[in-house]
């Protein structure tokens, strides 16, 4: 009953501050592609574009419909979290562990945004559930139900590819389960998988697998930098002491053959992100489902559950605090920040009552914030973003209107003044969200009556 209250009045506060939260640039962006439904994209697999439409559909473009998104996948989770904890230990460990995993930073504060990662920790848990049943049971049905929440876990993210290396080898290290690799049903629970990956392989092919490609150019050479960053995020996201246990967890099923199972499920992610980490900053939500064994420890001593708690409610804290009341907020809409982005809806009407308007910005985010608040279609220049080109970009004609919002880069005006008869700049805030400065940073460049050129 406790884990009950619990759940009621975290979500509970978490829909009462959610105002506070407007949509950012990452949010925004999916919400653009769920208007450009597609059998993927270039950054992430589909399935999060199409959670996005079913929100829409239902609560409209509004912040209201992302932010319950993201509340709706957490509490899911947790729901299979208890239960898995249940399955392993008992009924406490299943509480504590769906307690732990509301709490931590990343699925607290972090969870108050909606990414594919967060779909992604869902199937990745239920599959971990569903695995587990299996080898409990020995019932080949969990094969098939397994082949299927790994598809759709797929189609949520790439990274859950690493699941089924992950049952190979626990197979592989247990002998008594070893049997199982000799059953048609293991092979046959890939036909699920491959039905349901199978429209996006082929969106990947007949584009020449862009996402392959995509994420191969964001590495660089190695930088010690990069794995500081990691280690600093895997701490605040996940507490110095669940980060500390996934390690520790890994490096004994190595030396003495322990909790095997969590060690495998942990490291199939834990470890290539972080040699991922010696050529990129990784982000500190890429690993989450590495840290899901160790919420089911039931020699976990009431010490270090409490520690880290506390841990994770001050982390929480901070992070909570930071964004109400210390986020820094442009003077010139201090005081209206939160209908700033209400009013661009109108600003955007304004600007397409005589000539032909289209709207462009440099970044991926601030275009999808002017398609969100605005209600305009909202496009990037060509070879800003592979996604964007994909979409396509209008052909301007002699007479069309313009209105730039650029990120960080104050000399696209000057790129822009020959284009047109007249270039200028809004002085104006147009845009406020909690996410890369973008307020302080984008400039609003009108530009009336194009004469010829390509757009920067």
């Amino acid at each position: 009953m406790y884990l009950v209250l619990f759940l009621i009045a975290i979500n509970l506060f978490k829909f009462l501050i959610a105002p506070y939260f407007p949509v950012i640039g990452d949010e925004a962006y999916y919400f653009l592609w769920s208007k450009h439904l597609a059998l993927n994209y270039v950054d992430h697999p589909p399935m999060i574009a199409y959670y996005y439409s079913l929100l829409t559909s239902i609560f409209g473009n509004t912040e209201f419909a992302i932010r319950f998104g993201a509340f709706l996948s957490v509490f899911l989770s947790s729901i299979v979290v208890y239960f898995t904890g249940k399955e392993l230990h008992n009924k406490r460990t299943g509480e504590i562990a769906a307690i732990i995993f509301n709490l931590l930073p990343l699925f607290f504060a972090g969870g108050m945004f909606l990414v594919p990662q967060s779909i992604l920790f869902f199937f990745w848990a239920l599959s971990f559930y569903l695995f587990i049943k299996l080898i409990k049971s020995n019932d080949h049905k969990y094969w098939y139900l397994l082949g299927g929440s790994i598809g759709l876990g797929i189609l949520s993210d790439f990274a859950m590819i690493m699941f089924i290396p992950a049952v190979i080898i626990y197979l592989i290290m247990k002998p008594e389960k070893r049997f199982w690799l000799r059953t048609p049903h293991l092979y046959a629970a890939l036909i699920p998988m491959i039905l349901i990956i199978t429209p996006m392989l082929y969106w990947e092919k007949i584009y020449n697998f862009p996402s392959f490609s995509y994420h191969k150019e964001r590495t660089n050479s190695p930088n010690i930098n990069n794995l500081i960053y990691f280690a600093v995020l895997q701490i605040i996201f996940y507490t110095p002491f669940i980060f500390t246990d996934v390690i520790k967890t890994i490096i004994n099923a190595v030396k003495l053959r322990k909790n095997i199972l969590s060690a495998i499920v942990s490291g199939v992610i834990f470890i290539p992100f972080l040699i991922l980490g010696i050529f990129m900053p990784v982000g500190g939500h890429w690993t989450a489902t590495a840290y899901l064994p160790s919420f089911f420890k039931s020699s976990y001593k009431k010490a270090f559950l409490l520690t880290t708690l506390i841990f994770a409610v001050i982390i929480n804290g901070l992070a909570i605090y930071y964004f109400l009341f210390l986020y820094p907020v442009p003077k010139s809409i201090q005081g209206r920040e939160y209908t700033v982005n209400a009013a661009l809806k109108e600003y955007c009407f304004e600007k397409q009552n005589k000539n032909q308007t289209y709207f462009f910005s440099n970044n991926l985010g601030v275009a999808g914030l002017v398609a969100f608040y605005g209600n305009v279609p909202a496009f990037m220049p060509k070879g800003r973003h592979l996604q964007y080109d994909l979409w396509g970009q209008p052909e301007l004609k002699p007479g069309d209107d313009l209105v730039y919002f650029a990120l960080s880069d104050t000399e696209i005006s000057g790129k822009l003044k020959p284009m047109f008869k007249q270039v200028m700049i809004d002085p104006e805030v147009r845009i406020f969200t909690k996410d890369a400065d973008i307020p302080v940073k984008t400039q609003v460049i009108v530009c009336k009556n194009y004469i010829k050129g390509i757009i920067p």
